[in-house]
């Protein structure tokens, strides 16, 4: 190691690579070769940690002879302000210029084939990005908290856009995503509350979670056909988009995948999809149409719970489960179908359905689980099928327009409170067949016949 007026060097064979400092540096200019002794050292370099910290430089002049800049090498140098990467350089290490706050602007040559992961992170005051052509990926947390960046173009070779790589960069508007990308990885975008449209390439065929999750101005989306998993919490609370078009390459719709879109107002399901996992559509206050494809199977837990404005849906025949509470508090649903492919209509499913007025459960349903058509308090008619079994906990309690229920010679349990509260209940029919029948099914049933008494 030797050191030259400021810096410091690590001298390998002919080359030499700054790798520190002697005393306070504020403006650097590194020069492209350097003379030690009587030996003349090409600077082809600047080494890990060569800056770390320097919190007095503003600006660093970086020589054509340099072709990598080492891992955090210019770390937290917050009142850095100007930096010039030469055409030389080839790599930018991981955590390079993280922090520094002060810098507003930064261009990439087309030298540069690698970035390393979180290089520009907490960039704070980075508006202006230029990346070059020869970078194929953008690494994770790349641009990690820039907040005042507002708008950046991705170049045609770029096939990744790592794991959290825009994540909270809450000032950009506008991303450009050229047809070359393959992949966006999981929190890419998550937090870009600014972004106002996203589209998509045919290209790419992965998103990862969370990928535009909380992007609070985000409008409108288009979703190229190369697509074919709508994942987790992709736009979850992203509370101001209102259209989406789901494409037909699509098969599933993962997991809480457009919970907490206030705006959204209509969406078609393509025939293409075959599940509609958890959540999916969980809070979306403003869908008042749905469509789902004719190849659905499953509609999972809390699918549409809370869709207060919804107001009719259709079910196709291809469905065979309802999961727990998928229609949950759908305070608006007046009508809703159950196609003969249902065998059980699950805990919760229409718990909180208020506008419901009545529903015809088809001769295939075997269970009605606990608190399936709880607080339907507008429910004043329902056939139960002769193929039901068990009338679960809670099932129709607070049915509050309920007058008058026939049990069917199927049924041989009806478990806890099933008919508790249903004040208007006067007419409930019983096959002498029943089983088990437990205590308090008519809990607060003050109008039903004198001969129920003892299930009260």
């Amino acid at each position: 190691m030797s050191k030259i007026e400021t810096l410091v060097y690590t001298l390998s064979g002919s080359v030499a690579a700054v790798s520190g400092f002697t005393s306070v540096p504020v403006n650097v200019i590194i020069p492209s070769s350097v003379t030690i002794g009587t030996t003349n050292y090409n600077v082809t370099s600047i080494d890990d940690y060569a800056f770390n910290e320097c919190t007095t430089l503003t600006s660093v002049t970086i020589p054509n002879s340099v072709t990598s800049i080492g891992n955090n090498a210019f770390e937290n140098c917050n009142k850095l302000t100007s930096v010039t990467i030469p055409d030389s350089v080839t790599s930018i290490g991981i955590y390079a210029f993280k922090g520094c706050t002060s810098l507003t602007s930064i261009t990439i040559p087309n030298s540069v084939t690698s970035i390393g992961g979180a290089a520009f992170n907490d960039c704070t005051d980075l508006t202006s990005v230029i990346i070059g052509s020869g970078v194929t990926s953008i690494s994770n947390s790349t641009f990690f908290d820039c907040t005042s960046l507002t708008e950046i173009n991705i170049p045609n070779n770029v096939t990744h856009i790592d794991n959290c790589a825009f994540i909270n960069c809450k000032n950009l508007t506008k991303i450009t995503i050229p047809n070359s990308m393959t992949n966006i990885g999981y929190n890419a975008f998550n937090g870009c509350t600014s972004l106002t449209s996203v589209a998509i390439p045919n290209s790419v065929t992965t998103i990862g979670t969370d990928a535009f999750e909380n992007c609070t101005s985000l409008t409108s989306v288009t979703i190229g056909n190369g697509v074919t998993c709508i994942n987790r919490h992709m736009f979850s609370n992203c509370i101001n988009l209102k259209e989406i078009t789901i494409p037909d390459s699509v098969t599933h719709i993962c997991h809480y995948a457009f919970r907490g879109c206030t705006s959204l107002t209509a969406i078609t399901i393509p025939d293409s999809v075959i599940r509609i996992g958890n959540g999916a559509f969980n809070d979306c206050t403003s869908l008042t149409s749905v469509t789902i494809g004719n190849n659905v199977i499953r509609i999972d837990k809390y699918v549409f719970k809370g869709c207060t404005s919804l107001t009719a849906i259709t079910i196709p025949d291809s469905v065979i489960r309802i999961g727990n509470g998928a229609f949950n508090d759908c305070t608006s649903l007046t009508e809703i179908n159950i196609p003969d492919s249902v065998i059980i209509i699950d805990i919760d499913v229409f718990n909180g359905c208020t506008s419901l007025t009545s529903i015809t459960i088809p001769d295939t349903v075997m269970v009605i689980g606990n608190n399936a058509f709880k607080n339907c308090t507008s429910l004043t008619s329902i056939n139960i099928p002769n193929s039901v079994t068990s009338i679960g906990d809670y099932a129709f309690k607070d049915c509050k327009s309920l007058t008058a229920i026939t049990i069917p010679d199927s049924v041989r349990n009806i478990s806890n409170n099933a008919f508790k509260c249903c004040k208007n209940l006067k007419s409930v029919s019983i096959p002498n067949s029943m089983t088990h029948i437990c205590k308090n099914v008519f809990a607060n049933c003050k109008n039903i016949k004198y001969h129920l008494r003892e299930y009260l």
